[in-house]
């Protein structure tokens, strides 16, 4: 994939499922899992890629060029393009799967406090989108 411009654009308000840090929502039939604007996040819409991922258009947040500068550095040090503004971004969950689920599958390992490897955290992402989706 070449371009986040591959991503549907859905201009509808998202039905809250469940709130908090893991907020699901539905969304023209679709049970989704919301990808706050933050690196690691849209690293995983990134990977999911257009046929798991969604987007709606979203106001900007008013310190929205920090933001993007911490994001899309993050996302252009995993190999990444930078993601466009003015959305928010939301991930299809698999029947069964809850966002613990998904977090769990994409999880690169790891001690706390160790350097990140964005490359090593994408590869684990592609493992476990992989898994995730392969078993649907």
């Amino acid at each position: 994939m070449t371009d986040w411009n591959r991503f549907l654009v859905v201009d509808a308000e998202p039905t809250e499922v469940s709130g908090g840090r893991n907020r699901v929502v539905l969304l023209e039939g679709r049970r989704l899992l919301a990808l706050p604007d933050n690196g690691y996040q849209l690293l995983l819409a990134w990977v999911a890629g257009p046929r798991r991922v969604v987007r709606t258009p979203a106001p900007m947040h008013p310190d929205q060029d920090v933001i993007d500068t911490f994001v899309n550095s993050y996302l252009v040090e995993a190999g990444v393009p930078p993601r466009p503004r003015g959305f928010a971004w939301y991930l299809d969950l698999p029947v069964g799967t809850t966002p613990s689920d998904v977090w769990r599958a994409v999880d690169p390992g790891g001690a706390h406090g160790s350097p990140v490897d964005l490359l090593r955290v994408r590869e684990a992402m592609e493992r476990g989108v992989a898994a995730l989706y392969d078993a649907t």
